[in-house]
């Protein structure tokens, strides 16, 4: 069930994608093809036979820039920017590339983004064919290069792809860690530290659970789980925990109800106080922490309130009429049918 609504969630997506895309072209957004005029002042005389980029300066007025694009500000600034220009194949279709900084209005930071966003700089090209040899500054007209389906390559791309890479290397990365994290844990189970833990939850546990007798199977089960979830020890945690449930099972008079030690026991196994968040502290060190220890002190405060609230919450809850089921044994409910 969960793959298909991950499914639905990336269908959804991609159809938002692609109407935002569609939006964005019938409106001419990016007034894709159409010509931007722009002064060009060169610092010396301009190479027609160069192949290579030559620098310069692109200038225009704001409140033209604004009005091209549609925007309503409307002021009369100067805005310039440095650039550089390259002659491709004939005189009157050359490249050039206009350099992102500061200053740079929003609108072309976001394009320049949409273009490539490993560069720094918006690309287009440039109109010389009114250029004459000996002209160090002339107003001509740029183009910038096409944009289209922005928000489709975005999900596709940058939220599928690139995060699906950026999965694989952090799970990669987290191999040595875990298996460290792991192996230690492994040798404090050995030298008996979880049973050690055990004894001394013993006497809360006999208080949260009431109704389980004390040398009962599912308390045992309990302990060991919730001991092994505070050394962060996740999968040692699960066998016991799914011992606990199954013999709580055979406690309860309603196979098909679960009681107010389920709930409880299920408040304590997800919300369990964190004495050695392994898991964290392998994710931090694995995405380049520093210092990825220093997240002990906060999550033991955290869960420490999480399961506090949680506890207290399953048992205020418990004695609430509308919460209460009344756990009849299985013979008498076929006898209270029967009549």
């Amino acid at each position: 069930m969960l793959n298909y609504i991950w499914l639905g969630l990336i269908v959804i997506g991609i159809t938002i994608a692609v109407a935002l895309d569609i939006s964005d072209m019938s409106s001419d957004k990016y007034k894709n093809g159409k010509p931007f005029s722009v002064q060009v002042e060169l610092d010396s005389e301009f190479n027609f036979s160069s192949d290579e980029f030559q620098d310069c300066s692109i200038s225009f007025s704001r409140n033209y820039y604004n009005q091209f694009y549609g925007f309503e500000k409307t002021t009369h600034d100067i805005l310039k920017y440095t650039g550089r220009i390259k002659v491709i194949e004939q005189k009157n279709k050359s490249l050039v590339q206009i350099d992102i900084t500061k200053l740079t209005p929003d609108f072309w930071k976001s394009m320049s983004k949409d273009q490539n966003k490993k560069n720094n700089y918006l690309s287009g090209t440039i109109d010389l064919s009114s250029v004459e040899k000996g002209d160090t500054k002339f107003v001509t007209y740029i183009v910038i290069n096409p944009i289209k389906f922005v928000k489709v390559n975005k999900v596709t791309n940058e939220g599928i792809i690139e995060k699906a890479e950026d999965a694989v290397e952090l799970a990669i990365g987290l191999i040595g860690i875990m298996a460290l994290w792991l192996g230690i844990m492994k040798v404090a189970e050995a030298a008996g530290l979880i049973a050690m833990l055990a004894r001394l939850l013993k006497p809360i546990t006999t208080r949260l659970f009431p109704d389980v007798p004390a040398e009962h199977p599912a308390m045992g089960a309990m302990i060991m789980n919730i001991s092994a979830n505070m050394l962060g020890l996740g999968n040692a945690s699960t066998p016991f925990g799914l011992k606990a449930m199954e013999e709580l099972k055979k406690l309860s008079k309603k196979k098909d109800t679960a009681t107010d030690s389920m709930a409880t026991f299920l408040v304590l196994n997800t919300s369990n106080l964190q004495l050695i968040p392994a898991t964290v502290i392998a994710i931090r060190a694995a995405a380049g922490s520093t210092a990825p220890t220093e997240i002990i002190g906060p999550v033991i405060a955290a869960t420490a309130i999480g399961i506090t609230i949680g506890v207290t919450t399953a048992k205020l809850l418990s004695k609430l009429p509308m919460f209460k089921k009344q756990l009849l044994p299985e013979d008498q409910e076929i006898n209270l049918k029967e009549d």
